[in-house]
C-alpha cells in the first residue's frame, strides 16, 4: 500500500513538472527586448583629452568622469594612480601625468 502511493505521488509530480515546463516555454516566447540608445558624457576640451578618453574608456564611461564632483589635483593624481596599481590600468607615467593634467585643470576644484 506505501509503495502504491508513492508510485501515485512520484506520478502527480511527474505531471506538475511537465506542466510546470510547458506553462514556462509558453511564457518564455513572450518576452519583449528593447533597445537602450548610449549615452556618453562628452569630455570638455583640453589638452590631453584625447589620451584620458582613450585609456579611461578601456575600463568604464567617460561618464564616471564627467559625473565627478570638481576635485583637487592630488585627488585626481589619487584616482589615476588608484585606476593603475589597483585596478590594472595599462596606463605608462607619462600617459598617467598627461591623463592627471588634464583631469586637473580640466575638472579640476574651482573649475
Amino acid at each position: 500500500m506505501k509503495s502504491i502511493i508513492i508510485l501515485i505521488a512520484l506520478l502527480i509530480s511527474v505531471v506538475f513538472i511537465r506542466l510546470n515546463t510547458e506553462a514556462i516555454a509558453e511564457d518564455t516566447s513572450a518576452v519583449k527586448s528593447i533597445i537602450l540608445p548610449v549615452i556618453e558624457g562628452e569630455l570638455k576640451e583640453g589638452a590631453g583629452k584625447d589620451e584620458t578618453a582613450a585609456f579611461c574608456n578601456i575600463c568604464h564611461s567617460t561618464d564616471y568622469i564627467t559625473m565627478q564632483p570638481r576635485l583637487p589635483a592630488d585627488t585626481w593624481s589619487a584616482i589615476v594612480h588608484k585606476m593603475i596599481v589597483v585596478y590594472g590600468a595599462p596606463v605608462n607615467e607619462d600617459d598617467s601625468r598627461t591623463i592627471i593634467n588634464y583631469l586637473s585643470s580640466t575638472y579640476g576644484a574651482g573649475k
